[in-house]
This record gives structure tokens, C-alpha cells and sequence, in this order.
């Protein structure tokens, strides 16, 4: 029997019935009507999660993620723990497969940009300059929960503020940003977030939502930046840094250890203020910080009031 490559297209195409030209109106529309539209569809994309997985089984990034893993046991034998340059190649290993991910599910889309940096580095008033032409924008993210503190003090402290800033933060950070004076809670990322009006929880996240389940619950909280106190916000920032320096201690001794500032010069400062010596940090409200401030620093009137 003649094998089909050997044969030529005009022979083939005439044992199937077929033409060069392809089908006629009138053959499309009795196969049509025949057989019906063609049924097949596009397959469902997977999700976020899964496209990220699916980058991890690429072999660079095994080797990669190996030679990590090498790197820091050869670092430990030796005697010089290479902990830190191990984390930073998986991070950057991590980054670049959901990079990938990321790159891939927004192709197309112009009104969205994925910008790769170091969120603590950025300047977010060039960002809202270049990307936001000054209007008003939003900040949205899940922090991560080593360095939740720095990120929200990143934005809060911003020279622009957002309109909303929108966060999902370890539970017990929630219970810390929402706490008022004098509670257990109360501490300076209260005090130094309560400048800009503070947080709203929206509602909680617990573990069981997450795969593998973290140790610890979450929740999502919620920023309507704007200065609330009478105070030059770095004035103030100090002030709260200062007097939760040592968080048992009494403002009075806070206030000699942090800024050298005793005697007459602290019962100058602390009678201004409306405050009494003896008090702890824990304690104070917003606006006693500010006065705190005003008085020992100079000022008397928020910067954006």
C-alpha cells in the first residue's frame, strides 16, 4: 500500500471528497446544519495561586532554590552563617516566578503597571507624580508581617497622603493600631498611626484561609489619612519614639534618657504640655504627645492644618 507522504496533496484531497479551494456557501451550510457549530472551548485558566506553583517546577528555579539551600549549609560548616544572602536569593527567586505570574495575567491590560522595587525605598510622592498626575489615589496591600510596621509608616509618613489606605495586618497588629490610651495594646505604632486619624478594623481573616494555615489570625484594616493633632509630624514622630523608649519608665525619665532634657527644662516642657511627670506613655492621648512636642521641640500647629 502507497504510503500517504508519498502520495500528492491533489490525490489526498480527492479520496477525502475535498477541493484546494476549501468548501462552498452551500457545503458550509449543510455541515453546519449537519453537525452543528463547532463545540470545543478554550480551557479555564488557572488561578493566580496555581500559575505561581506552576512556576516553581521550572528547573532554574529549582536550581536556584537548591543552591540556596547549599550555600547556607556550607556557610554554617564553615563557621560564617550565610543566613542572610540565602534569604535574599530565595526572596529574589520567589519574586521573580510571581513576577512571571504577575506579568503574564495583566499582559494586555495598559491601565495596570507592575513596578519592581523595594517598597521601602520608593519615593511614593514620585509615584503619585508620575503615575497618578496628582490626583487622588488609593494604597492597598497584604504587608508583610516582619516589617508591617515600617510599611505602614511608609505611607502613613508619606509627603502625599492617600485617600484611603487599606491593609491586611497580623491580628495582633489590628488590636495595637486600634487600641486607646492606657489599654495593654497602646504602644508607639498606636500613638505614631493615631497622628493620621488612625485604623478601622473592616473584619477579620482567620488562618483557615490560608494554605498552608500561618500560625497567627489576621485582619484587614482600614486608613483615611489626614493630621489629626496640633503637631509638625516630625516633632511628633519623635516625641512618641522618645517616650516609649523605655515603655515601664515614667515620661519624666523618658525624657531625660531620649533627649537629655531634665530638671527645670523638663518641669518647663511638662507643665506647657498639661501633663504630669509621673505619667506613663502608655497613657497619653494623641493630643498630649502633640503638646509634648510643641513644647519641647517648638511649634504649635500641625504642618497641614
Amino acid at each position: 500500500m502507497e504510503k500517504e507522504y508519498n502520495r500528492s496533496p491533489q490525490e489526498v484531497l480527492e479520496e477525502l471528497g475535498s477541493c484546494p479551494t476549501g468548501l462552498t456557501e452551500a457545503e458550509a451550510a449543510e455541515r453546519l446544519a449537519k453537525h452543528g457549530p463547532n463545540k470545543l472551548k478554550e480551557a479555564e485558566k488557572p488561578g493566580f495561586w496555581k500559575r505561581f506553583v506552576m512556576q516553581l517546577k521550572d528547573p532554574m528555579l529549582l536550581i536556584l532554590l537548591a543552591a540556596a539551600g547549599v550555600s547556607a549549609l556550607t556557610g554554617a560548616l564553615a563557621g560564617e552563617s550565610e543566613w542572610a544572602e540565602t534569604i535574599i536569593i530565595l526572596v529574589v527567586v520567589l519574586l521573580n516566578a510571581v513576577l512571571g505570574v504577575l506579568q503574564e495575567t495583566l499582559a494586555g491590560q495598559d491601565h495596570v503597571q507592575v513596578l519592581h522595587m523595594d517598597f521601602l525605598k520608593t519615593d511614593l510622592a514620585e509615584i503619585a507624580r508620575e503615575f497618578f498626575d496628582g490626583q487622588p489615589f488609593a494604597v492597598a496591600g497584604n504587608l508583610p508581617y516582619y516589617i508591617t510596621a515600617k510599611c505602614l509608616l511608609k505611607v502613613l509618613e508619606s509627603p502625599v497622603l492617600p485617600t484611603r489606605f487599606t491593609a491586611m495586618v497580623q491580628q495582633e497588629v489590628a488590636a495595637r493600631l486600634t487600641a486607646r490610651p492606657g489599654d495593654k495594646n497602646y504602644g508607639a505604632i498606636t500613638a505614631s498611626a493615631a497622628y493620621y486619624g488612625g485604623a478601622e478594623v473592616l473584619f477579620p481573616v482567620g488562618r483557615s484561609c490560608f494554605l498552608p494555615a500561618p500560625e497567627v489570625d489576621s485582619a484587614i484594616v482600614q486608613f483615611r489619612p489626614r493630621v489629626c493633632v496640633a503637631a509638625e509630624r516630625g516633632a511628633y514622630a519623635k516625641m512618641v519614639r522618645g517616650l516609649f523608649a523605655m515603655r515601664r519608665k515614667t515620661i519624666a525619665n523618658n525624657l531625660k534618657v531620649s533627649f537629655g532634657i531634665k530638671g527645670e527644662d523638663a518641669a518647663r516642657i511638662l507643665s506647657a504640655a498639661g501633663v504630669e511627670g509621673s505619667r506613663r506613655a502608655e497613657t497619653l492621648s494623641p493630643a498630649e504627645f502633640g503638646r509634648l512636642a510643641n513644647a519641647a521641640f517648638g511649634g504649635d500647629g500641625a504642618e497641614n492644618a
